[in-house]
């Protein structure tokens, strides 16, 4: 069975990533001329040919010199804070004491740190004489720098390889997304819609809890705000997205009324989203804020799926540690979809994943089409919310949930089970549903360490696996690890 994984980014359309601002830091001792005095100008053409390949990933940021002391490495890495950056690069083109680039890394506290070893050979020759030995010592720089990076608690990543390699190549691309998809939390913005869900503490989120330890934001909407959005919401656009549903989709077991409600509810959320800049968010759709509204009377999965496939993932019941988690796969990989981890199935060795309607398109089984329908879970004042549903995309999948937790030194875990998704529909569950296996061990081992682990009662499934990604961008932003598998 084929991993899907960044592949199936060429599907997802959502924003366009913000340009990142990538410091680049080359550094040189001149130590070794005596070898060869030709090392200066070899390696400013190699600092300069990394900063060309760094252009495909943002706009790089770099004086144009070689950084040959701590005085001037310290002054590179004030400058690179004062202007702003969203990683540093550092490529210790020789065998560099680490007291050089540590000098310029100290000054960036908040910056995510990429080491890039950028060998210059592909093999040993007979030739291969001391002065080639020092030429080829950037290897002795990386190990010097990540073990001082080490010693001070600060997290890296290394990229490695042979300079003009494809696997070097694919390295850097897959980090930059890391880098990215850490970025996108730290500066998340979260719309919470309506009042919170009494009792369910497990999908609380302190707002000044996140802002200190992970940046992202917070904008509550009460109950009345959504409702004043929802009576304003635009007429024109609520006729054209109502008519391109009826398109799309097949839409069945929903009164017109239904419908035109559960549309103006959509558009009324993209509103406050547009209001609001938000990235993505979570609206409590129970009790007076929608079922109970007597102004809006159905359940918003519509608007929640709406959402998602604009590249905006939204939970439901207020659940902002789960909207972390999808945005979080969002990113990374294309894919989010809002997931309960429900009853073992000891026949397929497998534990049911589902929803109540919330869609996510690019998890939808190729052979399904995509349906709309009444929702069978929620029926509100004025009737059932348009819910979606099909079967899901079988082969390999991963599940994430996201927490607060109170270790000061790992204020977030981060839990991951990568496994597959069973080529067997629930046809009568209503909404996205569907059966995931876990991988590389057993179903109740699986699932006992997947509950151990304390998930919220929500999570975020994407397709593909994507562990040793997620354990990057765990590292990038400090989050604990718990891998299940």
């Amino acid at each position: 069975m084929r991993d899907i994984n960044d592949k199936q980014m060429d599907h997802f359309v959502s924003r366009p990533p913000a340009q990142l601002r990538i410091g680049f830091l080359p550094f040189y001792v001149d130590y070794y001329e005596g070898i060869c005095a030709d090392f200066p100008r070899e390696k400013m053409a190699v600092a300069r040919r990394c900063a060309q390949a760094l252009e495909s990933y943002g706009t790089v940021v770099w004086d144009q010199q070689l950084i040959k002391s701590a005085d001037s490495a310290a002054a590179a890495g004030r400058a690179l804070a004062r202007g702003g950056i969203d990683v540093a690069v550092v490529v210790t083109t020789i065998a560099v004491f680490a007291s050089i680039p540590w000098a310029a890394l100290r000054e960036l506290s908040a910056a995510p740190i990429l080491i890039w070893n950028v060998q210059q050979i592909e093999s040993v020759t007979q030739g291969y004489s001391m002065v080639e030995i020092v030429r080829n010592t950037g290897q002795i720089g990386t190990q010097a720098l990540a073990n001082t990076l080490l010693r001070e608690g600060r997290p890296f990543k290394v990229v490695t390889g042979v300079e003009h390699s494809a696997q070097m190549r694919e390295r850097l691309r897959r980090l930059f997304g890391v880098v990215r998809t850490a970025l996108a939390l730290r500066s998340a913005r979260l719309l919470a819609v309506g009042e919170g869900f009494p009792g369910m503490t497990d999908i609380a989120m302190d707002e000044s809890y996140l802002s200190k330890h992970l940046g992202a934001s917070v904008q509550r909407i009460s109950s009345a705000e959504l409702t004043r959005a929802y009576v304003t919401a635009d007429s024109g656009r609520v006729g054209r997205e109502q008519e391109e549903l009826s398109l799309a989709s097949g839409v069945r077991d929903l009164t017109a009324d239904e419908m035109e409600r559960s549309v103006r509810l959509s558009v009324a959320l993209q509103s406050l989203v547009d209001e609001h800049g938000a990235d993505a968010g979570s609206v409590n759709c129970h009790m007076g804020n929608c079922l109970r509204n007597l102004e809006i009377g159905i359940a918003a999965c519509y608007s929640l799926g709406v959402q998602n496939s604009r590249g905006r993932p939204f939970t439901c019941t207020g659940d902002l540690p789960t909207a972390l988690a999808m945005l979080l796969l969002k990113n990374l990989t294309g894919v989010a979809m809002y997931t309960e981890v429900q009853v073992m199935d000891e026949k397929r060795q497998a534990v049911v994943i589902a929803n109540s309607g919330e869609g996510e398109e690019q998890i939808r089984h190729a052979g399904a089409r995509c349906r709309v329908i009444g929702n069978t879970n929620f029926k509100g004042v004025h009737g059932r919310g348009a819910s979606f549903v099909y079967s899901l995309k079988p082969g390999p999948a991963t599940l994430v949930s996201l927490t607060p937790t109170p270790n000061g030194t790992k204020p977030f875990r981060v839990i991951v089970a990568e496994g597959e998704i069973l080529d067997e529909p629930l046809p009568d569950a209503g909404a996205l549903a569907g059966f995931f296996r876990f991988r590389g061990t057993t179903l109740h081992d699986g699932y006992t360490r997947w509950l151990e682990a304390g998930p919220v009662h929500h999570a975020a499934t994407s397709t593909g696996h994507w562990a040793a990604k997620i354990r990057d961008v765990g590292e990038m932003l400090n989050f604990e690890f718990v891998g299940v598998n």
